[in-house]
């Protein structure tokens, strides 16, 4: 069977649909490559915002913003106030629940006041603790919380980072303080897993 040859005035055969968007999603992928990806800075200008998850529960927000804006400035950052002025921002979200209770001891009781105390002394007072062996019981509170920082103006998240804690309700400091420090330490390595905080 003889073997038809193109001629010089034939036309190429145009590339088909499906090897179009073939081309087009490869150099899509090859545009988003993680290279191009924005890379967590080490310091610069920074701004802080927290907010509960649930604006219903007993939480501080703002006691969980200072612990931060204290972590970030030991880090290197600058902080300053509003969203408009810093290159970055720092969205906190907080979230608590309780999870049980625990018997907390109660080590010694209030001091108590005994007239005397020093030979010759006239009036002096002084101060006893009594020891006891009573304790409490107090309800144990989960808290999470989720950094997520990004660029000012821009949605896409630089670096996000969540930590969580069980601790006696209430001290709500303390642990905004541990939280925060747990989770700066950790940047600017990404990672998915949750970091437990004793």
């Amino acid at each position: 069977m003889p073997i038809r040859r193109r001629s010089h005035h034939e036309r190429p055969t145009r590339p088909t649909a499906p090897f179009v968007a073939l081309l087009t999603l490869m150099r899509a992928l090859a545009m988003a490559s993680p290279a191009s990806a924005a890379v967590p800075p080490e310091d610069g200008t920074i701004t802080v915002e927290a907010r509960a998850a649930d604006e219903s529960q007993p939480l501080s927000p703002d006691i969980f913003r200072d612990a931060a804006t204290s972590a970030l400035a030991a880090r290197g950052f600058i902080l300053l106030d509003g969203a408009d002025h810093a290159a970055y921002r720092m969205e906190l979200v907080v979230r608590a629940s309780e999870v049980g209770t625990t018997s907390l001891r109660v080590d010694q009781s209030s001091p108590a006041l005994i007239s005397g105390g020093v030979a010759k002394a006239v009036g002096s007072i002084l101060k006893v603790p009594i020891p006891t062996n009573k304790s409490r019981t107090v309800a144990l509170e989960r808290t999470q919380l989720d950094m997520v920082l990004r660029k000012r103006g821009a949605d896409d998240v630089v670096w996000r980072g969540t930590a969580v804690t069980v601790r006696p309700a209430r001290t709500q400091g303390d642990v905004a303080t541990a939280l925060c420090a747990a989770l700066v330490r950790a940047y600017p390595a990404q990672s998915d897993s949750v970091i437990g905080v004793p």
